[in-house]
């Protein structure tokens, strides 16, 4: 056979395929159906580098294994391409944000039909089509008729550099814009709202319903939908909302957000002082106001004090940056004992700290028995340090308590102060009369326990101590009836922990070193009738002694829909001096934007559109008097919040998607994508979520399955980046070594879901794979053999990919060109399964041999070959995987496995791969059996 040339094979069948049209999807079939689809992409000016393709493979591998497997496949794509990034770069390079965009698709289409993907391009789409957008403004349309959209003028996120304004998921952590990483300021401006809080309840509910996603990310929108149950409380003219309504007795001060209305009307008598820093918040973020770890502050309204309904005391007022205006109701107790935030405020500045929860639960092991009360006790535990040594005293106690390690401890007697009961009970365990108290913890906590040896239960409440020592010339012995039931022991700080054994004391010691407020569960202490109470029984008890009212909150603020920049859809909404907001009549969409010569911003916050009187000025469509149209645009996440829909039926002049087509398609079977875990995620959700309400669609999610790929790092290990200058381009891969080449490296380097560096020597030793293969025509014959390793790496195959485990696939595969290759001669019909295997990986390479055995029709049209269970068993061993000795995992391979290959599949291993070292100096291989590294 002829040498493997992969410019004229690829090019070859590229032209083939697009003249044939194998990949179209059909619309009538009988066939079961899977839609796979990517997370269709913005089409920036500086195109492709490998990163970008990974999880394109990964569609294009599962997408044609699902086509030979009998299914009618959808596999689309198409631009995400109105937005910010977009306009800027046209600005930036002074043409049209359309003549960006169309040359930007021309060159993403060129990048990504070289690599050879099966896409259905007669469906392809692009956001800023107004055959498109037409049903983006109609979706649109639809909210604001059933008032999920709204205007507002609450103060919103202003990039100063975009000139627009921003949700807060397009912010990056420290506040900044995340298209420019200008510092983004609070301004209050007429935007478009929707009302995605409205679906919050729902998104959250359903996400248990997705049990094909990965948990992190779902737990990525619970936290960001961060749904809290509470209750409002009324200070006075102030209202609180809260969650531990069980902390109300230890509320010593309220404070108010800077936005909070009564800050402007409340009496403060430094009212300078209190303005002045409401201004200075007003120029910083909520996020960078509210940043974990970022020192609280604020300002008292010095002369207001309000009352505490709980205990009918007085208690200041503060104005305090860390409380957010929409969070709740924008005012919050301060209860410095049980809040971090509130802790960390009041240590600032020196306010009242009054724990009210104590923390108490049983031992788990020794709990109270069922037949007896529980007797309270007040005691103390200390833990006393050697200075000499450095060293801690504990007690290892014999007898009643064999096995258990604790610190000193004891009852404060009748008449005896706690620090007098701390020094006593030293002098009496330990022998040490010369001792002194260092510090008191502060909390009370409490641990409940059968004390077999007075044969009761009891509930200890403990102060707990750190004392020490300078010397222990004075310790005398320590009495027999101390030392019957106890020794001793002086040890390292840090094995205390570990050395002691009730949990209770083990929390105590962790808490001793901390400088933190106290949040775990508990009994109620100071907290008058409510006393002694389950923390979480008295929340509701206390609501309804001081008349709070149990309410529901969303960390999820609605969706700021509004942008003041010329490239995105058009509203379609004109404002009418006598009827308001009126909706653009469906039969006039879709709105067009205005072809215009200059779309900067216009610097007043108002869009470019505000200055094209032409298109601005048009008649109110329920009087006929002239109106203004809605000169802010929609967001780039608008588009993108629905155009897995519009795949399915493209060419629809009628509908978005027409209802016999979503039936069928619906949902999508396989989602795949990364870096919007969050954003695109949930406004998706939303907007499909309400389609299906209002009947466009059948099914409640639009995602049966995700897969989050992981990113693809420079050869550095970094970031790829124009200004780094690592950036590797697929087309310099492609022709240097191949796209089936590049396609199997970039699903060999590792886990799917991994983030990895490119290796220039990986991709060629995946090339020389190939060659492998190609070489394997010459050796096909009709012979048999190689009936287990074949159907081994069927099974192996087709269930890696089902898994989107695509790097031990490849693995397997290479197993067995090894083993054909030691064979000499091989079987045709192995051979031809063979490549049906890899075709989904290296499609160009693997037709070609297809026909030249003598095939007429595609490979991929092929049906996927099945495995013989009875031919699995007989050559599996399990290889037990060593690192200089040591046993790090095992791993299931052939009998007859070389050493190369186990050793790739011990790299291929998720777990035993970050256990192999880099490099080693010697490899011991008893085949069948170990593999030992040694480094």
């Amino acid at each position: 056979m002829k040498n493997y040339d992969h410019k004229d094979i690829e090019k070859k069948w590229q032209d083939t395929w697009k003249k044939s049209a194998i990949y179209t999807a059909s619309d009538k079939t009988d066939k079961p159906k899977q839609y796979i689809l990517d997370m269709f992409p913005y089409p920036s000016g500086e195109g492709l580098h490998v990163g970008h393709p990974k999880g394109y493979v990964a569609t294009d591998i599962y997408s044609r294994m699902k086509r030979m497997q009998g299914f009618n496949v959808l596999h689309p794509m198409g631009w995400d391409a109105f937005g910010l990034p977009a306009e800027n770069y046209a600005i930036k390079n002074k043409i049209h944000p359309r003549v960006a965009v169309d040359k930007n698709i021309a060159r993403y289409k060129e990048q990504l039909s070289i690599i050879g993907f099966d896409y259905d391009w007669s469906r392809e789409i692009d956001t800023t089509d107004p055959a498109y957008y037409r049903w983006t403004q109609w979706i649109f349309l639809q909210l604001y008729k059933k008032g999920l959209a709204y205007e507002s003028t609450a103060p919103i996120n202003w990039c100063p550099s975009c000139q627009t304004g921003l949700a807060n998921e397009d912010l990056e952590s420290d506040g900044t814009c995340e298209r420019c990483g200008s510092v983004v300021v609070k301004k209050p401006m007429r935007q478009w709202v929707l009302k995605i809080t409205d679906y919050a309840d729902r998104m959250l509910a359903d996400l248990d319903t997705l049990t094909m996603w990965p948990a992190h990310i779902k737990e990525a929108q619970r936290n960001w939908i961060g749904r809290s149950e509470g209750v409002e409380i009324d200070f006075g003219p102030i209202r609180v909302f809260t969650t531990r309504a069980d902390t109300l007795y230890g509320a010593t001060y309220v404070v108010l957000a800077p936005e909070h209305e009564l800050v402007k009307t409340l009496p403060a008598t430094n009212r300078a002082e209190v303005d002045a820093f409401v201004a200075a918040q007003k120029m910083r973020t909520e996020i960078e106001r509210t940043a974990e770890g970022k020192e609280k502050t604020g300002v008292r309204l010095e002369g207001v004090t309000v009352i505490n309904p709980a205990t009918k005391e007085e208690v200041p007022v503060w104005v305090a940056d860390y409380v957010l205006a929409h969070y709740g109701t924008g005012g919050v107790m301060g209860v410095p004992a049980h809040d971090e935030r509130d802790y960390a405020f009041a240590t600032k500045y020196n306010l009242p700290i009054v724990q009210v929860v104590m923390p108490c639960s049983p031992d788990p092991k020794n709990p109270p028995t069922a037949d007896k009360p529980i007797v309270s006790r007040d005691t103390v535990i200390v833990f006393l340090k050697n200075n000499a040594s450095g060293k801690y005293a504990l007690l290892d106690w014999h007898e009643s308590l064999e096995g258990i390690t604790t610190g000193i401890m004891g009852g404060i007697e009748s008449g005896q102060t706690a620090d007098e009961a701390v020094l006593a009970e030293i002098r009496e365990e330990a022998s040490i009369p010369n001792a002194r108290i260092v510090r008191e913890l502060g909390w009370l906590s409490g641990a409940e326990y059968h004390a077999s040896h007075k044969g009761e239960n009891r509930r200890s409440i403990a102060r707990v101590y750190l004392a020490e020592v300078d010397d222990l010339s004075k310790q005398g012995a320590i009495p027999e009836h101390e030392a019957k039931t106890h020794s001793l022991v002086w040890v390292e700080e840090g094995e205390v922990l570990n050395r002691l054994v009730p949990v209770h004391q083990k929390f105590v010691w962790q808490q001793l070193f901390k400088k933190t407020a106290l949040t775990e569960s508990g009994l109620l202490m100071n907290s008058g009738e409510f006393d002694g109470m389950n923390n979480e029984e008295a929340k509701k008890k206390i609501t309804n002694h001081v008349g709070g009212r149990v309410v529901t909150k969303y960390k999820l603020q609605d969706w700021v829909f509004s942008r003041q920049r010329y490239w995105g859809e058009p509203i379609p909404i004109i404002h009418c001096a006598e009827h308001g907001a009126v909706a653009v009549p469906e039969s006039e969409l879709p709105v067009l934007l205005p072809e215009v010569e200059h779309y900067e911003p216009t610097g007043t916050g108002e869009s470019p559109l505000a200055n094209i009187t032409a298109w601005v000025n048009a008649p109110c469509p329920t009087c006929g008097k002239m109106g203004r149209r809605e000169t802010n645009t929609m967001p780039q996440w608008a588009g993108s919040s629905w155009y897995w829909l519009r795949f399915m039926d493209p060419t629809n002049n009628t509908a978005p998607v027409s209802p016999a087509q979503e039936k069928y398609w619906g949902p999508v079977d396989v989602y795949v994508g990364g870096d919007h875990a969050v954003r695109h995620l949930i406004y998706a959700r939303f907007w499909h979520k309400f389609l299906y309400d209002i009947g466009v669609v059948t099914t409640v999610e639009p995602f049966a399955r995700l897969e989050f790929l992981g990113f693809i790092l420079a050869e550095d290990g970094k970031k790829m980046s124009k200004r780094l200058g690592n950036i590797i381009n697929p087309d310099d891969v492609v022709a240097q070594v191949g796209a089936d080449a590049f396609r199997m490296y970039e699903m060999f380097m590792g886990p799917f879901e991994n983030t990895v560096a490119w290796s220039t020597h990986g991709v060629v030793g995946v090339r020389r794979f190939l060659e492998r293969v190609w070489r394997l025509a010459d050796t096909v014959s009709d012979i048999s053999g190689l009936d287990t390793i074949t159907h081994q790496t069927i099974k192996k195959v087709s269930d890696d990919i089902e898994t989107f485990k695509f790097n031990t696939a490849v693995s397997q595969m290479m197993i067995w060109s090894n083993e054909a290759d030691r064979a000499k001669r091989i079987p045709r019909a192995h051979y031809e399964a063979f490549l049906k295997l890899l075709a989904p990986f290296a499609p160009h390479i693997t037709e070609e041999l297809w026909h030249g055995l003598g095939h007429e029709t595609s490979i991929h049209q092929e049906s996927w070959p099945l495995y013989d269970p009875s031919q699995l068993e007989a050559e599996m061993v399990t290889i037990a995987v060593q690192v200089n000795g040591k046993l790090r995992g095992t791993i299931l391979s052939a009998r007859s496995a070389h050493q190369d290959e186990v050793i790739a599949l011990a790299k291929a291993d998720k777990v035993l791969g970050a256990k192999m070292p880099p490099a080693w100096s010697k490899i011991v291989y008893i085949p069948g059996r170990i593999l030992n590294i040694i480094s």
